[in-house]
């Protein structure tokens, strides 16, 4: 099960890091359209970190999860 949380994880931080524009779009189309140019660059740019943020989270969960498994009780 953790690793497919992880997948899914890794998925969606790589759609919001290489297309922050249509994972915006997806998930919050309202603030979206309201920013004027600059605030919504600003709000591209953390989308993207976010997908970054995810992706490595993901990727971190997957290896906790395949090399400590034996550790958890």
């Amino acid at each position: 099960m953790n690793l497919v949380l992880s997948f899914m994880a890794v998925t969606l931080g790589i759609f919001a890091a290489v297309s922050p524009t249509r994972a915006a779009e997806i998930w919050g189309r309202s603030r979206l359209e309201k920013l004027v140019p600059g605030e919504r660059a600003l709000y591209l740019r953390c989308c993207r970190v976010f997908g970054i943020v995810l992706c490595l989270g993901g990727v971190l969960f997957a290896v906790d999860s395949m090399i400590f498994s034996n550790y958890h009780h």
